[in-house]
């Protein structure tokens, strides 16, 4: 027993012990030294002296951020180790703003002090770090963000010999600042300051501002004088591009204004012949919504034009809402008279006036126009096309919205592809009877809605018909239609007895007669072939089962033909 609690103890342990992590890798920054030596023109050597301590390496890279994007680096480093061995490394830009310093043999910086010598070269008056100031100049300088906080930061300024040595000033006031530490150092042709920040914490940077005597940047035209001056206006705007410009964004604001415009009243006039009223997203009357799709669409151009990319993309899409038509609304009116009539299949089932021709015409034109100018744009910049098709999308609403499909459906022509599928399939039965079945008002000659007659051939007493129509319901888009059936009977009669026998559930309603009783049937899927199996069982329900007597003497138990199957089975009641 001791022996095995001894070893449990020996094995949890080991357990808890924890191996050496073989991938740790730890470094530090320890210091950045900066000399920042300007010539006479204005273009400053800076010699970065980055201190790195490793705890644990190896060290492979280290980025230097932010670094100006005008700055020249040379790509070669030289990295000097505590005990004086001498390593190289590369330099090379990352980005504008990050230059990565990759060890050429990162196992040597396994643990250790190591200095990065890192030299750039930069134009001090290009990138606006050298600013006139009065009768002297000013000079702003700020070395990289420290990675890690570290003690004793020195940037040395090393100018010419100028009568006024370097110093350091209060960037908002011009004054002398007395709380710098600063050394100047003034040698025979050469002025040296040196700055001292005691501390600086991680992700922070010393910002130094030092005024400087003209005569050590001799090289550097004066700002005041003629020829800088001259230099320094502004140039003439250009009138021409600028009036082209704004006639151009006129036009394109009064061409779209007007397109929508047209487009509304072609949409409220179809939408009034089918007894609906329009409607648009943006709740305007069609005027004052044509003018603020023109002017948002010529707006957000603009405003690209100019550089303001994200608010004109935003006018863009206030331009495609405001053109953009939603479903009509349709309050539902009591028809007049009518009488039902069984025509003929191929003035039912005649196809009607197709739009697609014309539809595909317009997004082929649409396409063509978006496609020339995006190859125009291209020529004046390379984003240009991207833009293009960014406010093409104005025109998306225009050709997708105020459609026929969003039309109230025409209750004789849109049924007729649906039922003529139908049709054919219930003709292939012989045992029933089918006829396109249409309406006509007694004061029109042309039909208002169309269905199917099917009747079977031998109907029992007091059967009128069965008729197979769609259903027309209203969406956010527009109009769907879901088939259903009537079985329509003479009240007290065999055939309404036989459905209320076998469709206990539905509830029968009157008819177009006095008395007439009709059940309203849905298949159990919204498709062709439930609503022909419903139309089918339905039918052999109604069908008179009784056979004449034969010439010899009837020996069978029964006089009727087999009971076809309920029409339950394929129906769901409404």
């Amino acid at each position: 027993m001791l022996r095995g609690a001894a070893a449990f103890a020996v094995l949890f342990a080991v357990l808890l012990v924890s191996g050496r992590a073989l991938a740790w890798q730890e470094a530090h920054q320890a210091g950045d030294d900066v000399v920042v030596s300007v010539d006479t023109a204005g273009t400053a050597q800076v010699q970065h002296l980055l201190k790195w301590h490793v705890v644990r390496g190896p060290l492979k890279y280290v980025d230097i951020a932010p670094v100006d994007a005008v700055a020249a680096v040379e790509p070669d480093v030289v990295v000097t180790a505590a005990d004086g061995r001498s390593l190289l490394a590369h330099a090379a830009r990352r980005d504008d703003r990050t230059v990565r310093l990759t060890l050429d043999q990162p196992r040597s910086l396994m643990r250790g002090d190591f200095t990065f010598d890192l030299r750039l070269r930069e134009n001090l008056v290009a990138a606006h770090a050298l600013t006139r100031d009065g009768a002297t100049w000013r000079l702003t300088w700020s070395p990289p963000v420290a990675q890690d906080g570290f003690d004793a930061v020195h940037t040395t300024f090393d100018l010419a010999a100028a009568p006024d040595a370097p110093e350091p000033i209060l960037a908002d006031t011009g004054a002398l600042d007395d709380a710098a530490v600063a050394k100047v150092t003034r040698l025979p042709g050469r002025d040296r300051l040196e700055l001292v920040r005691p501390h600086v914490g991680r992700g922070e940077a010393p910002l130094w501002t030092v005024r400087v005597d003209p005569k050590a940047l001799a090289s550097i035209p004066d700002p005041r004088g003629p020829a800088a001056l001259e230099a320094a206006a502004p140039p003439e705007p250009d009138r021409v591009r600028e009036t082209s410009l704004a006639v151009g964004l006129g036009a394109l604001a009064l061409l779209f204004g007007l397109v929508v415009r047209r487009k509304a009243s072609a949409f409220a006039a179809a939408c009034a012949a089918r007894g609906a009223t329009a409607r648009a997203i943006v709740p305007l009357p069609d005027g004052m919504r044509a003018l603020l799709a023109g002017i948002a669409l010529s707006a957000g151009v603009g405003l690209e034009v100019a550089g303001r990319a994200t608010l004109g993309a935003a006018c863009v899409a206030l331009a495609a809402i405001a053109a953009a038509q939603r479903a009509p609304a349709r309050t539902a009116k009591a028809r007049g008279p009518g009488k039902w009539l069984a025509i003929r299949p191929e003035e039912a089932f005649a196809p009607g006036p197709s739009t697609w021709t014309a539809d595909a015409f317009a997004v082929l034109a649409a396409a063509v126009a978006v496609g020339g100018l995006a190859l125009l744009a291209r020529r004046f910049d390379p984003m240009a096309p991207w833009l293009v098709l960014l406010d093409a999308s104005a025109l998306v609403p225009l050709l997708l919205t105020g459609r026929a499909s969003q039309l109230p459906p025409d209750a004789a022509r849109a049924p007729a592809p649906w039922l003529a599928h139908v049709f054919r399939a219930l003709r292939r039965v012989p045992e029933l009877r089918v006829s396109p079945w249409s309406r006509v008002p007694l004061d029109a000659h042309a039909p208002d809605e169309l269905r199917l007659l099917v009747l079977p051939r031998a109907s029992m007493p007091g059967v009128l018909g069965i008729e197979l129509g769609l259903a027309w319901s209203s969406t956010p888009a527009g109009w769907t239609g879901a088939p259903e059936v009537l079985a329509r009977v003479l009240d007290g009669s065999p055939a309404a007895a036989r459905l209320a026998r076998e469709l206990p559930s539905v509830r029968a309603v009157p008819g177009r007669r006095p008395d007439e009783k009709v059940l309203r049937l849905l298949p159990r899927r919204p498709t062709r072939a439930a609503t022909v199996a419903l139309s089918r069982s339905l039918a052999g329900a109604l069908t008179d089962r009784r056979e004449a007597a034969p010439a010899r003497a009837w020996t069978a138990s029964e006089r009727r033909s087999p009971r076809p199957a309920p029409p339950a089975a394929a129906a769901a009641a409404a």
